[in-house]
Protein backbone atom coordinates (compact mmCIF):
# COMPACT_ATOMS: atom_id res chain seq x y z
CA UNK A 1 0.00 0.00 0.00
CA UNK A 2 1.14 3.55 -0.98
CA UNK A 3 0.92 6.40 0.98
CA UNK A 4 0.14 8.82 -2.39
CA UNK A 5 -1.00 7.54 -5.83
CA UNK A 6 0.29 9.82 -7.75
CA UNK A 7 -1.91 9.88 -11.11
CA UNK A 8 -0.46 12.30 -14.22
CA UNK A 9 0.36 12.24 -18.23
CA UNK A 10 3.67 10.47 -18.97
CA UNK A 11 5.51 13.12 -19.28
CA UNK A 12 4.68 14.87 -15.64
CA UNK A 13 5.55 11.29 -14.15
CA UNK A 14 8.53 11.01 -15.70
CA UNK A 15 9.93 14.48 -14.41
CA UNK A 16 7.99 13.58 -10.73
CA UNK A 17 10.33 10.53 -11.13
CA UNK A 18 13.98 12.22 -11.86
CA UNK A 19 13.36 15.71 -9.84
CA UNK A 20 10.74 14.27 -7.13
CA UNK A 21 7.56 15.90 -5.90
CA UNK A 22 8.94 19.67 -5.66
CA UNK A 23 7.39 23.48 -4.56
CA UNK A 24 8.69 24.86 -7.73
CA UNK A 25 6.91 22.34 -10.06
CA UNK A 26 3.60 23.24 -8.35
CA UNK A 27 0.99 25.68 -10.70
CA UNK A 28 -2.20 24.90 -9.73
CA UNK A 29 -3.67 23.55 -6.66
CA UNK A 30 -7.21 22.28 -6.82
CA UNK A 31 -9.61 21.43 -3.18
CA UNK A 32 -12.78 19.73 -3.81
CA UNK A 33 -15.98 20.16 -2.22
CA UNK A 34 -16.20 17.68 0.39
CA UNK A 35 -18.10 19.49 3.56
CA UNK A 36 -16.55 17.98 6.71
CA UNK A 37 -13.82 15.76 5.22
CA UNK A 38 -12.17 19.46 4.23
CA UNK A 39 -11.51 20.38 7.48
CA UNK A 40 -9.70 17.13 8.01
CA UNK A 41 -7.21 18.58 5.46
CA UNK A 42 -6.40 21.91 7.76
CA UNK A 43 -3.30 20.30 9.19
CA UNK A 44 -2.02 19.21 5.37
CA UNK A 45 -3.11 22.98 4.54
CA UNK A 46 -1.21 24.94 6.78
CA UNK A 47 2.52 22.97 6.27
CA UNK A 48 1.29 22.94 2.36
CA UNK A 49 0.92 27.02 2.52
CA UNK A 50 2.88 27.71 5.25
CA UNK A 51 6.01 26.12 5.30
CA UNK A 52 6.59 24.05 1.66
CA UNK A 53 5.19 26.07 -1.34
CA UNK A 54 6.45 29.56 0.38
CA UNK A 55 9.91 27.80 0.01
CA UNK A 56 9.33 28.27 -4.02
CA UNK A 57 7.86 31.10 -4.55
CA UNK A 58 5.54 31.59 -7.96
CA UNK A 59 2.13 32.61 -9.33
CA UNK A 60 0.19 29.61 -8.52
CA UNK A 61 -4.02 29.06 -9.46
CA UNK A 62 -5.95 27.99 -6.64
CA UNK A 63 -9.57 26.36 -7.31
CA UNK A 64 -11.81 25.48 -4.65
CA UNK A 65 -15.59 24.63 -4.69
CA UNK A 66 -17.61 24.83 -1.50
CA UNK A 67 -15.33 23.71 1.37
CA UNK A 68 -12.53 24.27 -0.61
CA UNK A 69 -13.31 27.82 -1.85
CA UNK A 70 -13.14 28.96 1.92
CA UNK A 71 -9.47 26.09 2.16
CA UNK A 72 -8.07 28.10 -1.00
CA UNK A 73 -9.10 31.32 0.59
CA UNK A 74 -6.99 30.43 4.07
CA UNK A 75 -4.09 29.99 1.99
CA UNK A 76 -4.67 33.15 0.25
CA UNK A 77 -4.15 34.70 3.90
CA UNK A 78 -0.72 37.20 5.07
CA UNK A 79 -0.88 33.92 7.60
CA UNK A 80 -1.89 30.74 6.41
CA UNK A 81 -1.14 29.01 9.29
CA UNK A 82 -2.98 31.07 11.38
CA UNK A 83 -5.97 31.17 8.96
Amino acid sequence: MNALDFRAGPKALEHIRRHGLRAQDIAVVPAAAGGPKGLILQSLDQWLFGHWLPSAPRERTLLGASIGAWRMAAACHADPVAA
